[in-house]
């Protein structure tokens, strides 16, 4: 959608909605910044989720990322001829190798079935059955799933339901939550899927990390069209325990070390890293 029909569509909804919580409900809402375009950053004050204000609801955000979503490599699908390059090069020109998120997360759960919650088309999976982990996908865009299947051989499914309870070891989430309205809809999912002491890992804008902290709604990576809410280590220190996880630990890029307590981690970088055991 352009930027004038994207402003009229949110000056509409504004004027309609409740400001309250996407996540928990709370009324309990605080104004963070403006942005032009009739945008705001909201923080809630119970669960300290920071999102944008006109909020998006599931239905439209599900036909935004079926027919409009665009963020280069991530959605671009490359021509069918050009992906045997990208898969001897580990997809390094389009900037998608997870050579250095492997690392970090080979040295934690080295092993076993792992599910790429948010898998566009089947980059992120490929990688992983390559490292050794029985690997599968969740997109929701059938577009890139069907691409993904037949491009890369790969396991991708548009609907989370088809794959059973406690039926993987690794749930391995990025840049994905940051597009979803009320995270509960995939926070909720990390635990059924996973099997007791399984581990999470997820990856997201690192929206209290210096660069978001000095320019704000200014930041690329801050809320827009595409990114509906601004996660720090503050909600999911506070959260993710109530969906069962344990050891629940941060690390924000450059990945130097290995992930921390909330109260011990130093988290600067723009990029944050959760990890969590499910209890």
């Amino acid at each position: 959608m352009g930027k004038i029909g994207f402003a009229a569509k949110s000056l509409c909804k504004s004027a309609l909605q409740s400001s309250n919580c996407p996540y928990c409900g709370s009324h309990a809402t605080s104004l963070m910044e403006r942005k032009p375009l009739v945008l705001q950053l909201r923080k809630c004050e119970a669960c300290k989720l920071q999102y944008r204000f006109p909020k998006d609801d599931a239905a439209e955000n599900y036909h935004f990322y079926q027919d409009a979503y665009r963020e280069s490599a991530v959605t671009d699908l490359p021509a069918a001829s050009e992906v045997p390059h990208h898969v001897a090069t580990s997809f390094r020109k389009i900037g998608l190798d997870l050579t250095d998120r492997l690392k970090t997360i080979t040295a934690i759960a080295p092993i076993g079935r792992l599910i790429d919650y948010g898998s566009s088309w089947g980059y992120g999976v490929y990688q992983f059955r390559k490292a050794g982990y029985d690997a599968y996908g969740f997109e929701i865009s059938r577009t890139r799933v069907e691409f993904g299947r037949s491009a890369l051989q790969v396991e991708l499914s548009d609907s989370i339901a088809s794959f059973p309870d406690t039926s993987f070891d690794v749930v391995y989430s990025a840049h994905c939550l940051e597009h979803i309205p009320n995270p509960d809809s995939a926070l909720r999912q990390f635990p059924r899927l996973l099997k007791p002491g399984g581990h999470l890992f997820i990856y997201v804008p690192n929206c209290g990390g210096a660069e978001a902290r000095k320019l704000g709604v200014r930041w690329g990576q801050m809320i827009g069209e595409k990114h509906v809410s601004a996660f720090t280590a503050e909600f999911f220190h506070r959260n993710l325990p109530k969906y069962g996880f344990q050891e629940v630990q941060f690390l924000s890029s450059p990945y130097s070390s290995r992930p921390q307590k909330y109260e011990a981690a130093s988290l600067e970088g723009e990029e944050l890293l959760v990890t969590g055991v499910r209890g």
